[in-house]
């Protein structure tokens, strides 16, 4: 028995972006096995999702996350820059949170997500270990890992080490996954820096961390001998596709070159930086030189974990920072909430488009809603007019996770 989205639209964000008309997709397990047209790949016993008033899209990569963090809304909203460096990004009132508190927290932003269109999280806390299995039982997929620090004191691998031995770091044989969270640059030593990367490179994983996210970072760094923040991170032996960095907003003009020939992929969170730091990765500079993918950080400096307000925002204010209209194209700007965030997870050849073969991680864009009326350009709509109200389903390694606008037991 499979599961049939019929009769969709279908902007497929593959090499072509191509976009369908009156299509089929076919799906079996986890996985798409034949896209086709509309009304042909049905059979009696199968479960059909008609899709005639439906734009079918992969889901959305949301590559930097904070979930557990989530009750953190509307906490923190207009404070001066030295506020979250002085403070250790802390909120106020924090202490007051235990750890079911976060729990709750993560199992609420978990749905939130996916009923968002997001269908891929990286996502990092401390002592991650004891929240991963509520990621792993919301259905979504996820890269995970456990905040490393040697500020205060030497490192805790325990956690780190507790998630690689349950997930592993092959995101083929698990849609649970285990990364390397150092913190910051400020926070970790050289020392651990440079252990994180040697581990990650023994076991295959990916290393992710905030890289040059406010001007105290750059200054701490400084105080250590280096130049600036890409210094810091070729000392370290932090660079790479396999390295994950977080914001980038604090790079100086000569280092971009450099970043981008170190190959080193950025997750660009346009929200938050404006929002804490009012300043902004120039996005087009980076885009197309080095993997770059969008994330939504966390609710404390973006309060909507909204991937198509993420998706609008850079895109609007990567324009105005180039000084050119015509860079960050709609269709670019799709493939970076979905394909291009893939590739910087490392999972690109198993989701970010729809083609025979990948897995099944969808969502479905009600047409009949007025944003999305009338459709002369099905990724325009997607890119500047749709919204979480649009998403009518979710699914997930081929299972219904959102129907109807409703959570979906799967």
């Amino acid at each position: 028995m499979a599961v049939v989205l019929t009769h969709a639209t279908i902007a497929t964000v593959d090499v072509d972006d191509r976009v369908l008309t009156d299509s089929d997709i076919r799906i079996e397990g986890s996985s798409i096995t034949a896209i086709g047209a509309g009304g042909t790949l049905a059979a009696l016993a199968d479960t059909i999702i008609d899709c005639t008033s439906g734009l079918v899209l992969p889901g959305f990569v949301n590559t930097h996350t904070h979930a557990t963090l989530a009750l953190f809304r509307g906490l923190a909203d207009d404070r001066i820059r030295a506020f979250w460096p002085e403070g250790g990004y802390r909120v106020p009132g924090q202490e007051r949170f235990t750890t079911d508190d976060y729990r709750r927290s993560l199992t609420s932003a978990c749905s939130e997500f996916l009923l968002n269109g997001v269908t891929t999280i990286a996502d990092r806390v401390g002592d991650m270990d004891l929240y991963a299995p509520i990621i792993e039982a919301s259905g979504l997929r996820a890269t995970v890992g456990s905040t490393i620090v040697d500020l205060g004191g030497p490192a805790d691998w325990g956690p780190t080490e507790r998630l690689i031995e349950r997930y592993g770091v092959d995101p083929s044989r698990s849609r649970i996954v285990a990364g390397i969270a150092p913190h910051a640059l400020d926070t970790c030593s050289d020392a651990l820096l440079a252990e994180c990367a040697k581990r990650a490179r023994r076991i295959g994983a990916r290393v992710y961390l905030h890289v040059a996210q406010c001007e105290a970072e750059i200054v701490a760094i400084r105080k250590r001998g280096h130049a600036g923040a890409l210094a810091c991170l070729r000392c370290a032996g932090l660079t790479g596709p396999d390295v994950i960095a977080a914001h980038a907003i604090y790079l100086d003009a000569d280092e971009r070159d450099g970043w981008c020939a170190d190959g080193t992929a950025i997750c660009h969170c346009p929200a938050s930086n404006l929002k804490i730091e009012a300043r902004t990765l120039p996005l087009a500079r980076f885009h197309g030189r080095t993997p770059v993918g969008l994330g939504t950080d966390w609710t404390a400096s973006d309060n909507s974990m909204d991937m198509f307000w993420a998706m609008r925002l850079a895109a609007l204010v990567g324009k105005m920072t180039a000084d050119d209209p015509t860079v960050l194209t709609t269709r670019q700007m799709l493939r970076l909430a979905t394909i291009d965030g893939a590739r910087v997870l490392g999972i690109d050849h198993l989701v970010g488009s729809i083609e025979v073969g990948k897995r099944a991680d969808l969502m479905v864009l009600d047409l009949t809603q007025p944003e999305m009326q009338p459709l002369h350009d099905p990724i325009s709509n997607i890119v500047y007019s749709a919204s979480p109200r649009s998403v009518r389903d979710v699914l997930v390694d081929g299972v219904v996770r959102v129907r109807g606008r409703k959570l979906s037991a799967g």
